[in-house]
């Protein structure tokens, strides 16, 4: 038995199945950890159905209107995929706090044009970035590669074409040797970017494009195996096999899409090759159920609901999703699909006003309505950067003056408020960008990159050469640093990389990032600073790293003696050391309690949690003979508490406690002062 309507049973099963794994992969991971292969069924199944089409009409008309084709994509995707986009825009601006408007709109702006996949692949390898909450529209990466397809795949054919008139061959055999070869290509640098930068391989196009290529190359094949008795339904059967496998069998921990996503692929193969078999044994009647059809008639728009909801109904709740939420969001999904499918899709896809007429009405149309659909991301992001600027200028303003940012904590544990400025700044909406000038790719190495890099801060002609070495929490100081160095004819070379402390234990670092890359950067940075004639190093580090023994146990000695080690041989070589202590810690909820609650001064955290995390940097530091320890806890803290704002200065700009650059500057004065010995022994 066969769908209605013309419609492969086997092809809507496959989209039921697809978007339902997804949905409740999202819902509840831990209870179908590999839904997210929902996806790469999509693009198989988007690869072979675009083929077929795009080979019947070179067959029939020996050339493809590539402007009906992209016009027909048009109508059908993007209607419903704006409407989901502006919907999702607005419930931003009117629900989530405004630190993420900025994050959650410039992803919506990305989505709108179909480039969201590239973004969050930028965002991926700045792990800076990569924590970044996720935007109720991020689900629409896989929609931006799917429209990339859809642009360059009939490309490609007609390039084939091309070339199969060029050498006289047969068209249909060369469009087949260059998608053939296209696909392979794709299917190599996805295995070997997977195991290099699987952050950035999972999104960006050419590690996709083998999954559509490989739907494409089937549709080479005339007929399927649907009369072919109890071969069909073996055939069939083994590709849900696959596919339900992948689904309960892959996790987060699953490099992804390298070699593993071979078997969702070959799954969706399977059951397409297969067909729909009237043999007693297939799955056919599964396929034909009326549930699975109509899931699979809906699966776009069920797709393109279920995610915002999942990001923004917390805020609305003020708390996280429990399982009647979920629920709720899984029926709320279904209704919206099918009211978008009833009163958006299918009545934009054939109206004769843009069907029967030519493809620029499409594009016009498209046009407009795109242009709509900007506005409120675009609108709202351009508040936020008003907003920046606007911070930017009251903070220069107020720089030195009393009582503003860490100047507001007196001796006596009391904090000031500043007269020159009444709001916050930056204002929270934007704080995440108030970063020093040294988080450029001249100047820092990500977590996982290699070399090093060298950027010169202070006075240039300095009298004296002071190398600045460090991770994150190092760069944070860049700014004061650069400012004193000035003061002091100081020339400093920073050497700044994410996530790696400078340190003789680096090779026993428990570290998320690559801890071979670490090494080897502490090696090379090392030998510079000892062969660079300079005078004197600043160094600092996160609290809470790991740092083990040999038994891969949490080792205090190890992480202190490395530590002092380190500095030592700089001391040893006549350098002196100044320590900049780390900086305490700001959960994430107390710096969003600046954005929603209208008495900030509670925005906070005690003074014991904001220094719970085992600081061995700071302790190697109090015991370490020819050091010069700068400790500026009490600019951030009282007596008993840490606010997350101070002297109307918003202190950290994102969850990994990283200081405002804004704040960084009200310390110049108190750093300063606890560098006056280093400055001595330096010369300065």
């Amino acid at each position: 038995m066969k769908a209605a309507r013309g419609v492969r049973g086997d092809i809507q099963a496959l989209r039921a199945f697809a978007v339902m794994a997804v949905v409740l992969y999202h819902l509840w991971p831990m209870h179908v950890p590999g839904g997210y292969i929902g996806v790469d069924a999509f693009f198989v199944i988007s690869g072979f159905l675009i083929t077929s089409h795009l080979l019947r009409e070179v067959d029939r008309t020996a050339k493809i209107d590539l402007a009906q084709f992209w016009a027909r994509r048009v109508r059908r995707l993007l209607p419903a995929s704006l409407v989901v986009v502006v919907v999702s825009a607005v419930a931003v601006i009117a629900v989530v706090p405004r630190e993420l408007w900025q994050t959650f709109l410039q992803d919506t702006i990305a989505a709108t044009v179909y480039v969201l996949n590239w973004a969050l692949a930028a965002q991926a390898v700045d792990y800076l970035a990569a924590e970044n909450a996720a935007s109720p529209v991020q689900h629409y990466w896989s929609l931006s590669v799917e429209e990339q397809f859809y642009l360059v795949w009939p490309l490609l054919i007609v390039g084939a074409m091309w070339l199969a008139a060029r050498a006289g061959k047969s068209r249909r055999s060369m469009i087949f040797a260059v998608l053939a070869v296209t696909t392979v290509a794709s299917l190599i640098y996805g295995i070997v970017l997977t195991a290099t930068d699987p952050a950035a391989a999972y999104f960006v196009t050419p590690t996709r494009a083998w999954q559509f290529g490989a739907g494409a190359l089937l549709a080479f094949v005339s007929t399927t195996l649907a009369n072919r008795g109890g071969l069909s339904a073996i055939v069939s059967w083994t590709g849900v096999a696959a596919l339900v496998v992948s689904t309960f069998a892959y996790g987060s921990g699953t490099p992804f899409p390298g070699v593993a996503a071979l078997l969702p692929v070959a799954g969706v193969l399977l059951v397409v090759a297969a067909g729909e078999s009237n043999h007693r044994l297939a799955p056919t009647r599964l396929y034909n159920l009326a549930p699975v059809r109509w899931l699979g008639d809906n699966s776009y728009s069920i797709y393109l609901w279920h995610w915002p909801p999942i990001v923004i109904l917390p805020f609305v709740l003020g708390g996280e999703l429990d399982y009647r939420h979920k629920l709720v969001i899984l029926v709320a999904t279904l209704v919206l699909a099918w009211l978008t499918k009833l009163y958006v899709e299918d009545p934009v896809r054939r109206t004769p006003v843009l069907a029967a007429r030519r493809p620029r009405v499409t594009y016009a149309v498209l046009a407009g309505t795109t242009a709509l659909a900007l506005a409120a991301p675009v609108i709202g992001v351009s508040v936020i950067n008003a907003q920046e600027r606007e911070s930017e200028q009251l903070a220069e303003q107020a720089i030195g003056t009393e009582c503003f940012g860490a100047a507001a904590i007196q001796p006596d544990g009391s904090i000031c408020s500043p007269d020159s400025v009444t709001e916050i700044v930056p204002e929270p909406a934007v704080a995440k960008e108030d970063l020093p000038p040294v988080y450029t790719d001249e100047c820092r190495v990500q977590p996982e990159g290699e070399g090093v890099l060298e950027c010169v801060l202070g006075d240039p002609d300095g009298e004296h050469s002071i190398a600045m070495v460090g991770d994150s929490h190092l760069a944070q100081w860049a700014t004061p640093v650069s400012e004193i160095a000035k003061a002091n004819g100081w020339r400093i070379t920073l050497y700044f990389k994410g996530a790696c402390p400078f340190t003789a234990a680096v090779e026993d670092l428990e570290s998320n990032f690559e801890e071979a890359t670490c090494i080897t950067w502490n090696d090379e940075v090392l030998d510079r600073i000892l062969t660079g004639g300079f005078d004197g190093v600043l160094t600092s580090s996160r609290a809470g790293y790991l740092f083990v023994d040999e038994g891969g146990d949490p080792d205090r000695g190890v992480a202190v003696g490395g530590f002092r080690d380190r500095w030592a041989e700089l001391t040893a070589a006549g350098l002196p050391v100044a320590v900049l202590a780390d900086t305490p810690r700001m959960p994430n909820d107390a710096r969003e309690c600046v954005t929603t609650s209208s008495d900030t001064a509670s925005c906070g955290v005690d003074r014991a949690e904001a220094f719970s995390l085992p600081d061995y940097f700071h302790e190697a530091a109090r015991g370490a003979d020819d050091v010069t320890l700068a400790d500026l806890g009490d600019r951030f803290c009282t007596d008993d508490r840490c606010p997350a704002v101070v002297g109307s200065v918003f202190v950290y700009r994102d969850g990994s406690s990283h200081v405002t650059d804004t704040f960084a500057k009200t310390l110049q004065p108190a750093l300063e002062r606890q560098l006056r010995p280093f400055t001595a022994a330096v010369g300065g």
